[in-house]
């Protein structure tokens, strides 16, 4: 018998307040020294796992070649997905993944990547090991820590965009989302729409 007191469940109000405070900070950094092109999208890189999290963003102009070049890969899917067995089984799913876009969610892509914005960590190193987050991490599309941190990430943004945090960057359609490492695509969460003139 363990004599060692487990670690605390995270505390998800101030995991999404620090969230908060870090996109502030990412998006001061973007208003005074990003491109002068107008930007598609800013996404936020998680990885709660590893405590990692990284601001990205886009230019329209190479999102949109992005989207295009995606467009004209899965349209060259078609054929092949149409022949297939059975292929009625799964069109629902397949017309979802190959519909065209005009907007490219590869975040890994992106205009403004590698850390040119704002990079961050949020550790729950020891939670994670500890043998009620294995009592806890049952079943689920995400782990238990990715699945809770998902609604953190996705409060976070709205708060944002309820207070109008993304204004002075939204200088055209702007898409606000997050990722994580697995998933290639970025979810977005919510559209800001530039400020009137």
């Amino acid at each position: 018998m363990s004599t060692t007191a487990a670690p605390p469940l995270p505390d998800w109000a101030v995991l999404e307040d620090r969230l908060v405070t870090e996109l502030r900070l990412a998006l001061a950094t973007l208003a005074d020294d990003g491109p002068a092109e107008p930007l598609a999208a800013i996404v936020l890189w998680a990885d709660p796992y590893k405590g990692w999290y990284e601001v990205l963003a886009d230019t329209r102009a190479r999102n949109a070649e992005g989207a295009a070049a995606r467009n004209a890969r899965m349209l060259a899917l078609l054929p092949e997905l149409a022949a297939a067995p059975d292929r009625w089984k799964t069109a629902m799913t397949t017309a979802r993944q190959i519909q065209a876009l005009d907007f490219d969610p590869q975040y890994g892509d992106y205009a403004l990547a590698d850390d040119p914005i704002h990079t961050f960590e949020v550790s729950y190193d020891a939670f994670v090991r500890s043998e009620r987050y294995a009592e806890l991490n049952q079943g689920g599309e995400d782990g238990w820590l990715e699945g809770h941190v998902r609604y953190v990430i996705a409060g976070a943004l709205a708060r944002l965009v309820a207070e109008g945090a993304f204004a002075a960057v939204a200088t055209s359609l702007l898409r606000i989302g997050y990722a994580y490492p697995d998933s290639g695509n970025a979810i977005i969460v919510a559209h800001v729409q530039p400020a009137a003139t």
